[in-house]
């Protein structure tokens, strides 16, 4: 991201900080206690609830730390592969101008979203059918999909979905997300397979544990060959398997000695908590000082809406959308005009562009074929 979009986002603050303030006047209960137990996918939230990215910029946060992909695509040891890689597909979605990306949706209700990208060596693709149900006073997602990624040079293909995520205290109380399940990452070409387990937050004598994760990589006969372990909001490490069973409960005891804050209230990460002989694999990036106020994004993330002028970017692309740009400059009354706006546009759209009202068709992406019947 350029310094003169940095300058322009820091320059909104108050416009965000005016937007804030109503939404913390909300009351997210009142539109929330009738959909108990059902798929959220089809509720409709106040505007002043969202913020300036769409769900398909989201997919391309994926690729926020791309440059751990561009160390693995030339790395010839299947082991050290499988490491680098662990790194960028945890969660935390180096730069995506360097590849070419599109996301897509492929099915509005169920929603159903697709990507594909390309970079120097490899390919990323996959599909997204996220299920959002409400359960007392939080979220579940289940992300159902396969993610994919080629290495090309290496003739490597990777494999993987992504573990559930509940959101908690939603209505009452401070609001967290937490990763909870197993996660396995399969080598299709070495047969190495990664199993990392998100662990749910716990009390170990009185101390709160949260936002931890740890696993192991081993070949196809089951042999333990590397650990991992790490908080998947700050860092990722690996040591060797009498380092982790040495050391592993002691470490759980420091992290719980320093308290350590949660990183979306901190703009500078800490440093990590690891013992002797591990090998930090990946470590959170700071974020801009005006983060906080501006929807606690990333700079990867406020990036996502930069217009340059040297670019060709095709007429459907998100930044372009009215209502995300409204709330990137935090104007409300715009924001809901362009949501009242929307749907009719859609349905405009859906019948005239594909020939319906004139009978002419402008081609986008896809040919369209309509029988005579």
């Amino acid at each position: 991201m350029s310094n003169q979009r940095l300058c322009i986002l820091r320059d909104k603050r108050d416009a965000i900080n005016s937007l804030n303030a109503q939404r913390s006047q909300a009351n997210i209960w009142s539109i929330l206690k009738h959909s108990l137990g059902t798929d959220l996918s089809r509720l409709s939230i106040p505007v002043v609830f969202n913020e300036p990215l769409t769900f398909l910029q989201r997919i391309t946060e994926y690729m926020e730390y791309s440059e751990l992909i561009s160390k693995a695509v030339n790395e010839t040891n299947a082991l050290m592969r499988m490491e680098r890689l662990l790194s960028p597909l945890l969660h935390r979605t180096g730069s995506v101008w360097e590849s070419r990306s599109i996301q897509f949706w492929v099915s509005h209700h169920p929603p159903i979203s697709a990507f594909h990208v390309e970079g120097d060596g490899f390919k990323f693709y996959g599909s997204i059918h996220p299920k959002i149900k409400l359960k007392g006073q939080g979220l579940e997602i289940v992300p159902k999909g396969i993610l994919t990624l080629e290495l090309l040079k290496q003739n490597d293909v990777y494999t993987w979905s992504n573990v559930n995520c509940s959101v908690k205290n939603i209505i009452i109380g401070r609001m967290q997300i937490e990763l909870q399940g197993t996660m396995e990452i399969v080598s299709h070409r070495s047969g190495l397979k990664c199993t990392l387990q998100f662990k749910p937050n716990s009390c170990l004598f009185g101390r709160e544990i949260s936002r931890h994760v740890h696993g192991f990589i081993v070949n196809q006969r089951g042999t333990r060959l590397s650990t991992l372990y790490g908080d998947w909001t700050e860092f990722l490490a690996s040591c060797t398997i009498e380092n982790y069973n040495a050391n592993f409960e002691q470490w759980l005891k420091l992290r719980q000695k320093r308290n350590l804050p949660n990183t979306v209230q901190s703009n500078r990460p800490v440093s990590p908590v690891t013992f002797a002989g591990s090998n930090i694999l990946w470590q959170i990036k700071s974020r801009p000082d005006f983060s906080e106020v501006f929807f606690n994004f990333t700079e990867f993330a406020m990036g996502l809406n930069d217009v340059q002028s040297n670019n060709d970017y095709a007429p459907t692309d998100s930044r372009f959308r009215p209502d995300v740009r409204y709330l990137e400059n935090g104007e409300l009354d715009g924001l809901k005009w362009a949501y009242i706006q929307k749907p009719r546009n859609n349905a405009g759209f859906s019948m005239t562009n594909i020939g319906l009202k004139t009978g002419h068709h402008v081609q986008i992406f896809f040919r369209i074929s309509i029988p005579n019947n």
